[in-house]
């Protein structure tokens, strides 16, 4: 499997935008942040359409290893979003609680428990293990998101002149959401083309 450049690319570029960047677009629900869901959407959209695409038989129920696939990203999306509560901000500036958003904030932990619990149920049904097995799994590329979680926490929890502070931490998310998406895309490739 190739390398993927533009990730070794945005590496780079993450902190010349930290340096040059207004903070603000690190805010909650900020400009960075909102990009970040793009690439869960890429995922749920690859995984889905990867259900029904015809690859390298490794013994477990193709379609549902990949729906389980969008449904990881689906949940990465909603934990980014606070399952929605970062969409909405009271007049005084504070964020919504789950008891203040009603029925579907009671809803919303069980939600998770069960899509939690059908992850599971269907990487089971789809033997992970086998598919594991079966592939070439790009360790550049897992590298590299590595690199990318440890600067988003070097962002949040150090302080390194650097690099620190929401935006950086916004940064180094988008770069390891990336990386999540280029990952799975990578193994769906190589999938199809070993069959």
């Amino acid at each position: 499997m190739k390398c993927f450049i533009l990730g070794w690319i945005y590496l780079g570029l993450m902190f010349i935008l930290e340096a040059i960047l207004p903070k603000c677009m690190g805010n909650e629900n900020g400009v960075i942040e909102n990009l970040q869901i793009l690439w869960f959407f890429a995922g749920i959209w690859y995984c889905y359409k990867m259900a029904s695409t015809s690859m390298y038989d490794w013994g477990g129920k193709q379609s549902s290893l990949w729906y389980a696939g969008s449904i990881f990203f689906f949940l990465l999306a909603g934990r980014e979003l606070s399952w929605g509560r970062a969409l909405f901000w009271h007049a005084d500036g504070r964020m919504y609680k789950y008891s203040d958003m009603g029925l579907y904030g009671q809803l919303v932990h069980p939600m998770v428990g069960v899509l939690l619990v059908l992850v599971l149920f269907l990487l089971w049904r789809g033997k992970i293990v086998s598919f594991l097995r079966s592939i070439k799994f790009p360790i550049v590329d897992f590298i590299l998101l590595a690199v990318f979680i440890f600067m988003g926490w070097l962002g949040e929890k150090g302080n390194v002149t650097f690099f620190h502070g929401m935006l950086a931490e916004e940064l180094a998310e988008f770069g390891a959401y990336m990386m999540m998406f280029q990952i799975v895309r990578s193994v769906g490739e190589y999938m199809q083309t070993k069959k």
